[in-house]
């Protein structure tokens, strides 16, 4: 497959973003990224390799795409979309990848990521923000994630913040997404809520979070399928219209000045439960509320004791 449409330094082999003009600390623009996406979407696969690239990746109705990151950080975003009525579909990012923005999904199946870390560097992020989590929205189907790193989303009053409600948020009223897999998921030091699952036949094999809800209230967006305003109240763990889901284990580490509730068990369809088979609460988050609407499908088999 001949690639000379978009050579800029024949020093590096085929796939290598640096052969396409795209180096480890400097920034890319969108104009770049794109010519290196039409290579990809006619089946060479990407390589970045390790280092800081200042820029964002945006996947727009794409389809049989690989790229590989060889413990490369994004200084920007992640858009994995669709273009219209055209989805993005069979998109694998495997390596060591972090994102030191925010990673948005919408209308796209057929994803895998091998390592995904989400984390806060306000020195090199292109925004000088803290990152905005995951958002899984609306009609996203197969989304696998092995391990599934979330450490220091912000949440103050800016408007940069507006549509960030959690760290981890998967949502999108009447057509939400379906068949999410992660082995590992951690999240650590979430300003808002860390973790907010609808959808249906979901499976995360474990979930980590640690410290959250300490941030603003103010200048949020609703997440849907979620009553109004409720968004504001934060959680650790909150599940809503969460049909045939499974969490084998969910651990919540609250710290003092984290509000309000540990975890929300919100409504769903009594006969397709959201079964979580062991929970561990330390010994803050005991104190806090749970949420327990009277319509729930969350079942939990096992509550261990804090050590």
């Amino acid at each position: 497959m001949s690639d000379q449409c978009c050579v800029k330094d024949s020093t590096f082999i085929k796939g290598d973003v640096r052969r396409y003009g795209i180096y480890p600390k400097r920034s890319f623009t969108n104009n770049q990224w794109s010519e290196v996406v039409k290579l990809a979407d006619r089946g060479m696969p990407i390589t970045f390799n390790k280092g800081m690239y200042y820029g964002n990746i945006i996947l727009k109705g794409v389809d049989s795409i690989t790229i590989y990151f060889d413990d490369a950080t994004i200084a920007g975003g992640i858009q994995i979309i669709n273009n219209g009525d055209v989805a993005s579909n069979s998109i694998t990012l495997s390596g060591k990848l972090t994102v030191l923005d925010k990673v948005f999904i919408r209308q796209s199946s057929n994803i895998k990521f091998d390592e995904l870390n989400i984390i806060s560097d306000t020195l090199n992020n292109i925004y000088k923000k803290k990152n905005r989590g995951l958002s899984i929205y609306a009609g996203s189907k197969k989304i696998n994630i092995d391990t599934l790193r979330i450490m220091d989303t912000g949440g103050t009053d800016d408007d940069f913040y507006t549509y960030s409600a959690a760290a981890m948020q998967v949502h999108g009223y009447n057509n939400n997404p379906e068949m999410i897999t992660v082995n590992y998921l951690k999240i650590k030091n979430a300003a808002r809520s860390a973790l907010y699952l609808t959808g249906n036949n979901h499976k995360i094999e474990k979930v980590e979070i640690n410290n959250f809800g300490y941030g603003s209230n103010n200048n949020m967006f609703g997440l849907e399928d979620a009553k109004p305003e409720a968004q504001k109240v934060f959680s650790g763990a909150w599940f809503n219209k969460c049909n045939d889901c499974t969490i084998d284990t969910l651990m919540i580490n609250a710290k003092k000045g984290n509000k309000t509730y540990s975890a929300r068990f919100d409504l769903g369809v009594y006969s397709k439960p959201c079964i979580i088979n062991t929970i561990k609460f330390n010994s803050i988050a005991k104190q806090m509320p749970i949420e327990d609407d009277v319509l729930t499908n969350v079942l939990v088999k096992r509550v261990l004791k804090d050590d």
